[in-house]
């Protein structure tokens, strides 16, 4: 018996969001702001970042409670499309 990718999660459940981007000042509020559109205001204490060896770029990992899958597509659509993100997983 497989499982869809719908069944994988159980909703509500919490989520980690993780991006990578070039370092610059903008792209934590950018990122956040992204997100905040589906799941309202973030603490500061969902968020953590990370930069690479030499600097050059930043992880940015954000937990949230995931609700949807749908949530969830469209928030990945949505950093996807900005130019400050290098990777999403």
């Amino acid at each position: 018996m497989s499982k869809s990718n719908d069944d994988i999660f159980k909703f509500p459940c919490e989520y980690p969001i993780k991006v990578f981007g070039l370092k610059q000042h903008n792209l934590e509020e950018s990122i956040c702001s992204i997100i905040e559109n589906y799941v309202g205001k973030l603490h500061k204490n969902q968020i953590s970042m990370k930069s690479s060896s030499k600097g050059k770029y930043v992880s940015i990992t954000i937990r949230i409670i995931a609700t949807s899958r749908k949530q969830l597509d469209s928030i990945n659509a949505d950093l996807q499309k900005s130019p400050l993100v290098s990777y999403l997983l």
